[in-house]
């Protein structure tokens, strides 16, 4: 094992964080975390946490906070970005955080346009990917002449998800709408509470149609790593983050993700949604992400260890691109996928022995590992959840 002597940050604990810091961890690095709150990553062996300031509603004092802390360590650390909170504050103090830190990530104009989901798509469709047709109303006159044109069902989702999850939903991505008058009472409450979003088209197809490609791209512009992944299930379902996943060698997925991601000169570590379109058969863009994905352990056991080419990468050691990875691996959040069991179960999609069965075959699950059990038991809340279990199937059954 290489002697790796500069320290990493992680920031945020969330089980994305964890996964950063469990590989980075199993290869010998000093690997401190960042968070808020007391998350996952707090129980990791691998892993030195702190509680910090929150990034956005206290920037000022985090800001502050990360300075100081980088002062305290010898060399400047590199830091890992795990969810959008600490990516926008980190971006947008970048020129005075490079002082006490590494990083690599695209450039602060490329990150406000993808993180604008209307500036997104923008963005995709002058550089040829295809996408679903997109509207942004932001007054009552502008979804007057939009309620008109629109094919129903349409998908309602945020502009910014940061104001989204703080003034509608932190775990409900959108509302699918079918009527003008739900779209008008929708836009309604949206208004009045000043959040922006946009309204989609609804890509036809079932949840195993999503796909994701993953990848990492030095600060030189090399791609080094790209991956791909299929969901297999999603909660909530039909609009919702994979519960489970696997991994899948996709030749056109690939292809897309490469034109997209060159084409907007993309550096550091980002993911692309993507969705099969069941009748005219193309794939075409759900969302980009600038940062690290919830189911990167996925491939690291793959083969593809994203935190550690990263690291690799801006401490000078010029790593070779790694271009195949295993398939038919998945990822697991357990307790997210026996809720969405039960909805499918509800929707009369699914029995319970045929959910069984898609469980089988190699894994790796969101927090469980068996070379760092304190997170998995963190996560079961010692008990507490077990003792939940009838309560909570009584109310999803009944």
């Amino acid at each position: 094992m290489v002697d790796y002597k500069r320290s990493s940050v992680v920031l945020s604990m969330f089980e994305t964080g964890l996964a950063v810091g469990r590989s980075l961890g199993r290869n010998g690095i000093d690997v401190y975390g960042l968070d808020y709150k007391k998350d996952i990553g707090f129980y990791s062996k691998y892993i030195k946490p702190r509680i910090c300031p929150h990034p956005l509603k206290e920037e000022k004092k985090f800001i502050k906070y990360l300075i100081e802390f980088g002062k305290s360590i010898h060399e400047r650390p590199i830091i890992f970005i795990a969810s959008d909170d600490f990516l926008i504050s980190v971006s947008r103090n970048r020129e005075i955080l490079k002082k006490y830190f590494i990083y690599n990530l695209p450039d602060r104009e490329l990150i406000d346009k993808i993180m604008d989901k209307f500036k997104q798509y923008k963005l995709a469709k002058r550089a040829g990917i295809p996408v679903p047709n997109t509207f942004y109303p932001e007054k009552n006159e502008e979804l007057n002449e939009l309620k008109k044109i629109l094919k129903y069902p349409v998908f309602i989702k945020a502009l910014d998800v940061n104001s989204w999850r703080a003034k509608i939903s932190g775990t409900i991505k959108g509302f699918v709408v079918k009527s003008e008058s739900e779209l008008v009472k929708k836009f309604s409450i949206l208004f009045e509470k000043k959040v922006k979003a946009i309204v989609q088209e609804i890509i036809p197809g079932p949840d195993t149609n999503h796909f994701k490609v993953c990848v990492y791209i030095s600060k030189k512009g090399e791609l080094k790593l790209l991956f791909t992944l299929r969901k297999i299930r999603q909660n909530p379902t039909h609009f919702g983050v994979g519960c489970v996943v696997e991994s899948i060698n996709y030749s056109e997925l690939e292809a897309l993700g490469k034109k997209l991601f060159t084409s907007i000169d993309y550096k550091g570590t980002g993911s692309a949604e993507f969705k099969l379109d069941d009748i005219d058969g193309q794939l075409k863009l759900i969302e980009i992400n600038s940062r690290f994905w919830q189911q990167n352990a996925l491939a690291e056991i793959c083969g593809m260890n994203f935190p550690l080419m990263n690291y690799q990468d801006l401490i000078g050691l010029k790593p070779d691109s790694i271009n195949e990875f295993k398939e038919n691996i998945k990822w697991i959040n357990p307790y997210m996928d026996f809720d969405s069991y039960l909805q499918y179960r509800k929707e009369k999609k699914m029995k319970f022995f045929s959910w069984l069965k898609s469980l089988r075959g190699k894994k790796v699950f969101s927090d469980c590992s068996f070379d760092d059990m304190k997170p998995g038991f963190y996560e079961i809340g010692f008990g507490k959840k077990l003792i939940k279990i009838p309560l909570f199937l009584f109310k999803r059954l009944f």
